[in-house]
């Protein structure tokens, strides 16, 4: 049940921010960094009424989720695939995030991490279609 739970909260995370950056033209730092602290101050004021667990990650999952958020359009164009790649960060925030010591922020290469194999896997899908419509006229 908690997973379900974290990936909720990684799409909410990833999609929110976007969805102010784009209907709102809130600039995406500040469409990241105004639901991440309102999130963090409930969690922090409020006494814990979740498992320990939860009330210790959403608001660290959400604050990285945000970091997806923040990507141009150009690179991900529709809220499906930035919800993808918010689920895709809450799996590498769960179960990655300790192998990120060491390279600057954890949420942050996890948020890269997730947004990169999405744009890599629109880029391969344009390379199949190129090839396949080159073999045709040949």
């Amino acid at each position: 049940m908690e997973i379900i739970i974290f990936i909720l909260v990684g799409v909410l995370g990833a999609t929110l921010p976007y969805y102010l950056h784009r209907k709102f033209n809130v600039e995406p730092v500040k469409a990241s960094a105004l639901p991440s602290l309102i999130l963090g101050l409930i969690f922090y004021f409020s006494p814990i009424i979740l498992s320990k667990s939860l009330h210790f990650h959403i608001p660290i999952l959400f604050f990285g989720a945000s970091f997806v958020g923040m990507v141009s359009k150009k690179i991900l164009p529709g809220y499906l695939q930035v919800a993808s790649a918010g689920i895709i960060f809450t799996l590498l925030y769960l179960n990655a995030s300790s192998f990120f010591n060491g390279y600057g922020g954890g949420l942050g290469t996890a948020a890269c991490i997730s947004v990169l194999s999405l744009y890599g896997i629109k880029k391969i899908k344009s390379l199949i279609r190129f090839i396949s419509v080159k073999k045709k006229s040949n």
